[in-house]
């Protein structure tokens, strides 16, 4: 993975690594409403938002793959053509 990000140009690699910062949170952020939902939070409301958070975070990582790999690819081709 080193070897890969190391060959990456620095937007797209800013796109991926803050992309899946967010991933993580909004999965971190749905399980501690989980395991504290009726003893911290109210228990239907917590669950919900819990289930709409953990549904939200394949869409983003799929937004995230996309935008970092499109962003290469322009870069990669703006760099070949003008060389």
């Amino acid at each position: 993975m080193r070897e890969i990000l190391k060959n990456v140009h620095r937007p797209a690699k800013c796109v991926f690594v803050i992309g899946w910062i967010v991933v993580a949170a909004v999965v971190a952020a749905s399980t501690v409403l989980y395991i504290g939902a009726g003893e911290i939070f109210d228990y239907y409301s917590a669950v919900a938002l819990s289930e709409k958070l953990l549904t939200s975070a394949r869409p983003i990582s799929v937004a995230v793959f996309a935008a970092s790999t499109g962003i290469e690819y322009c870069l990669k081709k703006k760099s070949n053509s003008t060389n």
